[in-house]
């Protein structure tokens, strides 16, 4: 009896796009491969397809390394990157001609066994999956710019509030930047938990205004 395939499901969207994209994409892909008959397993992610920010796919690229899939099944292209079209036809290639895995892009109807759309579609896709990211990245800075300039910008992410007396008190026990922040986020969500950056920022405030007051 023939071994059935096995497949890796990539599903992914923006930090800034709504959540339940990532759902929609995942049930077509199931569909797919259950028409097939296909082995899978899912694997899911946010983050910036423009900006490369895919620890998960890097992660799954290293599987598919080790032939541990036969088929790479996404959505579609721009759902797998949205970097530079030289960029992510290498990767594209490489994936299909050194690790012997099949590729398939299912709404762009894209698949490395049909060497028509691999060698033509591919690379217009890939194309305009950056432009796109491009254009919406340009539009982004440029409706900010706008807002500076009539005062109505506000910064991008609201700071977090920092249980100063606490940080100190962590600080004096651990003596290290990194220590003093993982334990400052134990039992804390993943909102209000903070670096090692953060810690080094605020401890470096309060000592120049402890500087300041001192020589006032």
């Amino acid at each position: 009896m023939e071994n059935k395939k096995k497949a890796i499901v990539y599903s992914r969207c923006s930090t800034d796009e709504k959540k339940q994209d990532v759902q929609v994409q995942v049930v077509e892909l199931e569909r797919y491969c259950k028409a097939y008959n296909w082995q899978y397993e899912i694997i899911s992610e946010y983050g910036s397809g423009y900006k490369g920010e895919q620890p998960k796919l890097k992660e799954l690229l290293e599987r598919i390394r080790k032939k541990e899939f036969d088929v790479l099944l996404v959505y579609s292209l721009d759902r797998f990157s949205r970097e530079h079209p030289a960029k992510v036809n290498a990767l594209l290639d490489r994936i299909v001609y050194q690790y012997k895995c099949r590729f398939i892009a299912l709404l762009d109807n894209i698949d490395s066994n049909n060497e028509m759309s691999w060698l033509v579609m591919k690379n217009l896709f890939t194309y305009f999956a950056h432009i796109y990211s491009r254009n919406l990245s340009e539009k982004v800075k440029a409706g900010i710019k706008r807002k500076k300039e009539k005062r109505e910008y506000s910064g991008g992410r609201p700071q977090k509030k920092i249980d100063i007396e606490k940080l100190k008190r962590l600080y004096e026990q651990n003596k290290s930047l990194r220590k003093t922040a993982d334990a400052y986020n134990q039992g804390l969500g993943k909102r209000e938990r903070i670096s090692y950056v953060l810690v080094k920022k605020t401890l470096n405030n309060l000592n120049e205004e402890n500087v300041t007051k001192n020589s006032s």
